[in-house]
């Protein structure tokens, strides 16, 4: 009898354990990284980083027949914006997959956007170069038809840390003119290989007239052939 009672005793001194434990544990989720990039004055493995990747962009690119062109209004809170967007395939034995262009247009800015999408994440995972302009200044025919020096660079890798660069008013990036400058030609010269002043002449004729308020969206179009996949996040 005292044996049977000596282990109920010590089966409620057990649970009673127990829940002081489970009071005292913090509800723990998972843990969240955050990791701030320095887009002004990166580092000198960052800046390597860039240059690998905008060298590696083939300077003779070769593509499929196929590509899709989108347009629509995007719109946030009171705010809304046109846009443009060209999507090519490179062809296989290409190192890139895709390549996306878009043009968009709002009351305050006009943003062009290069995106290379690697074929190999290890390699990369996406090449994204941009400038932006006021609209006051530079409607989106004026932008097309010049080559808009880019202001923007950033290099996502699979399993390591984003790196980037951007123009910052006051800071002194002389040091960095190097990589705006090759970032700039790469934007140039796929403007021509992907012949955006043609291929896209009507859609930037809707981005141009009337305000974003008055635009519609249409669906993608493209050349006859296989279908392609859909577009990934940009």
């Amino acid at each position: 009898m005292r044996v049977l009672l000596l282990i109920i005793l010590c089966s409620f001194a057990t649970l009673g354990q127990d829940a002081k434990d489970n009071a005292a544990k913090p509800d723990q989720g998972p843990p969240v990284k955050v990791n701030i990039l320095n887009v002004c004055t990166p580092g000198a493995e960052e800046q390597q980083e860039m240059t690998s990747a905008l060298a590696r962009l083939p300077k003779a690119p070769s593509f499929i027949s196929d590509y899709e062109i989108a347009r629509g209004v995007s719109t946030l809170g009171e705010a809304s914006a046109k846009y443009v967007r060209l999507r090519r395939e490179f062809k296989s034995d290409s190192p890139l997959q895709t390549i996306q262009y878009s043009l968009s247009s709002d009351a305050e800015n006009t943003i062009e956007t290069l995106v290379f999408r690697g074929r190999d994440v290890k390699d990369l995972l996406a090449l994204s170069i941009e400038d932006k302009l006021s609209t006051s200044v530079s409607k989106a025919s004026i932008v097309i038809q010049s080559d808009t020096p880019a202001s923007r660079l950033r290099v996502e890798r699979a399993g390591k840390t984003t790196v980037g660069l951007a123009r910052c008013v006051g800071v002194d990036q002389s040091k960095y003119e190097p990589i705006f400058a090759q970032a700039s030609a790469a934007l140039a010269g796929y403007r021509r290989f992907l012949k955006l002043r043609t291929i896209l002449a009507s859609d930037i004729a809707w981005l141009n007239s009337g305000s974003a308020s008055t635009g519609h969206a249409t669906g993608p179009k493209k050349s006859a052939g296989a279908p392609m996949p859909p577009s990934g996040p940009h």
